[in-house]
């Protein structure tokens, strides 16, 4: 009886601490230097499960991955030869590698210490933590670790990230993991989970995020038949509406943007952040470099040579792209865009194949989508503190189509 007890406690202790490690991809983000320990250990990880085999190459999920980092890699090396930043580059072809190891790592993990429950409840503390550092920031000028608001035009709340503006971002792509966890609750705790997230990522003043947020709630809603949420979903938007409102002058000058829709190019401009000089002297960077771009990791290096007179920016003021899709083509050419493309439609290929009308509803398509919808703002796909979240999110994603493919064809 105390051998069991002790084998159960060890085997639990070995899930909970392998799924935190998964996990702090997510939470170590405040950190200094963020997912990058938990990358390595993963990497390690990975190193030594694919010596010892217990990760094949013939997993399915493994060489899905595989292709995917392909896609990636083979342009980033093609740009080198016309890079106006050869050491980012090579950096960057000397890292994505490395993320396979990571996958290995992620892949037995999974399949041997990772607990489902208790990832999904993990995301969902955090999140709440955030949430309540974010509200403790907000009402005594500083979050529990002492950080103020961003230093910036007035108040915009960024809870324990410092001078990053990433709280919204995390908020709102974690809503389909959270939602998904929340699913088998009541209504009232997934309204009131919602109405904090929309008032925290109001007050961080970052459109783009509660654009994200707003499209997941909507997939959520649609894949998942609640029509009731979406009833009491306007409401509860217009009151944290008016509360972010009245907190912040900066929430409220970026919710009346939505009210009035511009009408030349300078509005568009200032309404964008000055995002369209970035976007145009990406489009003069792929026009000029179309084959390979101006090199992987290059783009404020090369930034002077592309923008014009009146430009808003230079290479001293603007450190890239502010869009994944423009940076992969203004950086790496038709040939990186199409490469990105390719992983695109090979994933949802995939989970169609897997999925079919599921597909929707699964969490972590809905968090790709996210990431990757043409409309926003996300991060550069190949950053050390965003890419592996990106790499995690797609193994999650392809180990779902396996299992979840393999249940429907069991059941048939």
């Amino acid at each position: 009886m105390i051998y069991r007890m002790k084998m159960i406690f060890t085997q639990f202790r070995s899930s909970w601490m392998a799924t935190l490690l998964l996990a702090s991809i997510i939470w170590a983000q405040p950190f200094s230097g963020g997912p990058r320990l938990p990358s390595v250990i993963l990497i390690i990880i990975g190193v030594v499960a694919l010596f010892n085999k217990q990760v094949l190459f013939d997993d399915l999920r493994l060489r899905r991955i595989i292709i995917i980092l392909a896609m990636f890699l083979i342009p980033s090396v093609l740009s080198l030869f016309n890079s106006y930043n050869q050491e980012g580059t090579l950096k960057l072809i000397f890292i994505l590698p490395l993320f396979m190891f990571f996958s290995v790592a992620v892949i037995y993990l999974i399949d041997n210490r990772y607990s489902s429950k208790l990832f999904y409840s993990l995301i969902l503390f955090v999140a709440c933590f955030w949430m309540f550092d974010g509200i403790v920031q907000l009402l005594w000028g500083h979050d529990l670790f002492g950080i103020p608001p961003w230093p910036g035009d007035g108040i915009r709340i960024v809870g324990p990230f410092g001078e990053r503006l990433r709280l919204g971002l995390f908020l709102s792509i974690t809503l389909p993991l959270v939602m998904f966890r929340l699913k088998s609750e009541r209504m009232l705790w997934q309204l009131i989970y919602v109405a904090f997230v929309l008032l925290l990522i109001m007050l961080t003043g970052v459109r783009t995020d509660l654009l994200t947020a707003l499209l997941a709630l909507t997939l959520y809603m649609l894949s998942n038949k609640r029509t009731k949420l979406l009833l009491v979903l306007v409401p509860v938007l217009a009151i944290v509406g008016l509360i972010a409102s009245s907190q912040s002058s900066v929430s409220d000058s970026k919710l009346k943007t939505f009210s009035a829709v511009p009408s030349t190019f300078s509005e568009w401009n200032l309404a964008s952040s000055y995002r369209l000089d970035i976007w145009l002297t990406a489009k003069n960077m792929l026009i000029a470099n179309p084959a390979f771009g101006v090199g992987a990791k290059s783009f404020s290096e090369a930034y002077d040579d592309f923008a014009s007179e009146d430009n808003h920016f230079n290479s001293e003021t603007v450190f890239h792209a502010h869009h994944p899709i423009i940076s992969v083509a203004s950086e790496t050419g038709i040939i990186g865009l199409s490469g990105l493309f390719i992983a695109l439609f090979l994933l949802y290929k995939w989970g169609l194949g897997s999925l079919k009308e599921d597909l929707f509803a699964n969490p972590w398509f809905q968090v790709l989508l996210l990431m990757f919808f043409p409309i926003q703002s996300m991060p550069l796909l190949f950053t050390l503190w965003w890419f592996p979240v990106v790499i995690l999110v797609m193994v999650f994603y392809l180990n779902d189509i396996q299992t979840q493919g393999k249940n429907s064809i069991a059941v048939k």
